[in-house]
């Protein structure tokens, strides 16, 4: 689907860009030390990031601090503080604010700003401070370009889902968000320190990252899109492509702005049902200008590998009016948009989200204004990895009044999630689990699809099967109108042991909106749990779903928090949940959902 051809303003662009680094600059200022720190205590490498902020900021006309010497000193002995906290291999200390230890790591987030750091102000760096950055960063870069591209590692997770482990000795190349954006950096290290040998292991890497690019546009961590982090694989090619001029990744960066235009919410976010790595962002809530309550993700993604495809402008310019709403301090990769901005050559662009964006059979986004429907079928098995998510939850509704209402991606530990269950869901849960907690136990539940298929016999109209464990059932979806969608469940197969078999709707909490049951009662979401069954009605935030007496309504459905050292999930990132049982007894039920008017 293609629109007339518009185009970014440039010139705006620029403006608010350089406008989101300022509003950086007064936290900096009160967190930068004299030894060079900076952010908050406990500290953790990331918080040298700021040194890329203030040497852009320093370099940029226009900007409260152009050539400002403090600001100059700032970032040098920043820098400098870098390679202080070094240990001999040229690493970190990977910690997180909330004082856990995740290792030593060559951070690739903080190497790359570093180095391109570096390449902005090497020439204006005091002596004594630009010896200690070339040492630290050659350090660092000797050490990337040994290990940190392959299976060399310490923290390369193993091989994906389906290939063989490591032979004795055997190194692979590790295609990975990780050492994507360590190739980046290596490049420019290769460039800025006569090094031709780290450029042309960065080239090559970067030829195996594109041919392991599937034909929709993504990467693979497991067994399908990680459809979040997928963005930092883009992100890494465009800042490759801008340094290198390298044309053969062009043809990447389409395909993956492709898909990312078609795996785009209206509000910003991106679409979550496919994602093996994050579920929807726990949604900000604001008061708008009339007074009103609004919901908005909490980040809106942006970054320089959107400059140099048709499809990746058009994304481009439908989340710069989104992100204008937020606070600016709060744009990510700001940094690197205002570096890798095109110096000329206009920012057109007439691509626009398809009306259906199918990945083979195993995936559909269906556009049919004012819904947008998500069906998933990508079935693999549980792994104990931390940040590889369950494929479990495998529908998301959405509609342009009312924002995401039916999904919200995977988790682990939580069979309540699970568009399938088969035995009893409350055997597995996490709360309470460590750091030490098997993340794939084996249990008498099934909670995730062995097979699933998905078709639209006729136009609005889309039908799911899902199997696991002997149990087969299928969902349906009608557009009934613009404000009403019919939803029907039924029993194809019961579980050959007997064991019980359920499906499960995961509704997106919009919280300071009660939920209101048809006996009459209202909830404010909160921490306090609660349940409730023999309702005909459930209605929250803007819409109204009909429900069968044998239902049951829970919240709030925690998941597991792979990014707590624990863990733990708080309420906010809980589900309201729908479960429908199905037997013999009760082998269908059919539900409306109904927007407000």
């Amino acid at each position: 689907m293609a629109t007339p051809t518009t185009s970014v303003d440039r010139e705006k662009l620029r403006a608010y860009l350089l406008g989101a680094l300022e509003a950086k600059l007064p936290e900096i200022r009160q967190h930068a030390r004299p030894d060079g720190r900076m952010g908050t205590d406990p500290w953790i490498c990331r918080d040298q990031h700021d040194i890329l902020t203030l040497a852009l900021l320093y370099r940029t006309a226009g900007s409260s601090v152009y050539r400002d010497p403090v600001v100059l000193e700032l970032i040098a002995k920043g820098g400098a503080y870098l390679t202080t906290m070094q240990d001999e291999k040229g690493m970190w200390r990977f910690d997180k604010k909330d004082g856990s230890y995740w290792g030593q790591i060559f951070m690739p987030w903080t190497y790359v700003r570093w180095i391109i750091t570096y390449g902005l102000i090497r020439d204006e760096l005091p002596a004594a401070e630009r010896a200690a950055w070339e040492k630290g960063l050659q350090l660092g870069y000797a050490g990337i370009a040994a290990t940190e591209l392959s299976s060399l590692s310490n923290i390369y997770p193993g091989p994906l889902t389906g290939q063989p482990p490591l032979a004795p000795g055997e190194v692979r190349p590790w295609l990975h968000n990780i050492p994507a954006h360590h190739a980046t950096g290596l490049f420019l290290a290769g460039q800025y320190f006569n090094r031709p040998d780290w450029q042309d292991q960065a080239r090559a890497f970067m030829q195996l990252l594109i041919a392991e690019q599937n034909e929709h546009g993504w990467w693979t961590e497991h067994r399908g899109p990680v459809v979040l982090y997928n963005r930092v694989y883009i992100e890494a090619l465009g800042i490759y492509y801008a340094a290198s001029g390298d044309d053969s990744v062009l043809p990447a960066l389409e395909r993956g702005n492709r898909f990312h235009l078609n795996y785009l919410y209206p509000n910003g976010a991106m679409i979550e049902t496919v994602d093996e790595r994050n579920p929807y962002p726990v949604l900000k809530v604001g008061t708008g200008a009339d007074g009103t309550t609004t919901y908005r993700p909490p980040n809106i993604n942006i970054h320089p590998g959107l400059y140099f495809t048709d499809e990746g402008r058009a994304l481009l310019a439908h989340q710069l009016p989104l992100i204008a709403e937020q606070d600016p301090a709060g744009l990510e990769a700001a940094e690197f948009l205002l570096l890798n901005l095109p110096a000329d050559g206009a920012l057109t662009y007439r691509s626009a989200p398809e009306k259906r964006f199918r990945m083979g059979g195993e995936a559909l986004i269906a556009r049919e204004d004012p819904w947008i429907v998500s069906l998933s079928a990508y079935c693999c098995e549980r792994t104990p990895n931390r940040f590889i998510q369950d494929r479990q939850n495998l529908i998301s509704i959405y509609h342009r009044d009312a924002g995401l209402v039916i999904g919200g991606g995977n988790t682990k530990l939580q069979p309540f999630w699970s568009t399938l269950t088969v035995g009893d869901p409350t055997l597995v849960s996490p709360v309470g689990a460590t750091r030490e907690t098997n993340l794939a136990p084996d249990v008498a539940v099934v909670y995730t699809p062995e097979s699933s298929s998905i078709a639209e016999p006729e136009p609005q109209h889309w039908v799911q099967r899902i199997a696991a464990a002997g149990a087969e059932i299928e969902w349906s979806f009608t557009v009934v109108s613009a404000a009403q969608l019919r939803l029907a469940l039924r029993l194809i197969k019961a579980a050959p042991d007997g064991r019980a078999v359920a499906s499960h709707l995961t509704f997106i909490p919009y919280l300071g909106t009660t939920a209101k049951l048809s006996n009459g009662t209202e909830h404010t979401l909160t921490a306090e749990s609660w349940s409730a069954t023999g309702l005909n009605t459930l209605a929250h935030h803007q819409w109204q779903l009909s429900l069968p007496e044998a239902a049951t309504v829970r919240w709030p459905v925690l998941p597991h928090n792979p990014y707590t050292n624990d863990g733990h999930a708080d309420f906010p990132e809980g589900r309201l949940v729908v479960s429908l049982p199905l037997d013999a007894a009760q082998p269908q039920h059919e539900l409306t959902l109904t927007i407000a008017g």
